[in-house]
């Protein structure tokens, strides 16, 4: 197995939230609720009290609050999950067929069948398990052998690299 030690902070941590909420919910996603807004606006403006203006307030309140929940809640998990390191740092082994993160938080083994895909940004990379939950890898820390083996894995056991 390969190793390495990965040195976290927890403006690394903030920027992989920041990252992973604004990939999901994205340009389309605002965009679709700025479309919502201004008729609700024009309506409400003119004076309108239909069931239309109840049923747009509805999908403008449930999109906003969507965003809002998505982050708070991946922010609190990861940034949470920091604060309790003694020492924010962590070893990654990689194997052929698994690999292992440790650190003072705990130990994890997982099959790289599990990581579904894995989104590449430059301070960091996040290996999903599942459409919510990922690992955040600092780029920093990460040689280039340790990245090709990580991509070739994950490729190999079918899962996607972004």
């Amino acid at each position: 197995m390969s190793a390495v030690k990965l040195h976290y902070s927890e403006r690394l941590v903030r920027q992989a939230v920041m990252a992973f909420w604004w990939r999901v919910v994205g340009w389309r996603f605002v965009i679709a609720l700025i479309l919502v807004a201004i008729p609700l606006i024009l309506l409400v403006l003119g004076g309108d009290r239909s069931w239309l203006v109840g049923l747009l307030g509805a999908i403008l309140t449930l999109g906003v609050g969507f965003m809002v929940v998505l982050y708070v809640v991946h922010y609190r998990s990861s940034v949470g999950r920091f604060r309790r390191m003694n020492r924010p740092e962590a070893t990654l082994e990689a194997g052929d067929a698994t690999f292992r993160v440790t650190s003072d938080a705990g130990m994890g083994e997982v099959s790289w069948k599990q990581v579904s895909h894995v989104w590449q940004f430059p301070d960091f990379w996040l290996l999903f398990l599942s459409p919510a939950q990922f690992i955040t890898l600092p780029t920093a820390d990460m040689n280039a052998q340790m990245r090709g083996l990580i991509v070739e894995r994950v490729e190999a056991h079918g899962g996607r690299i972004a």
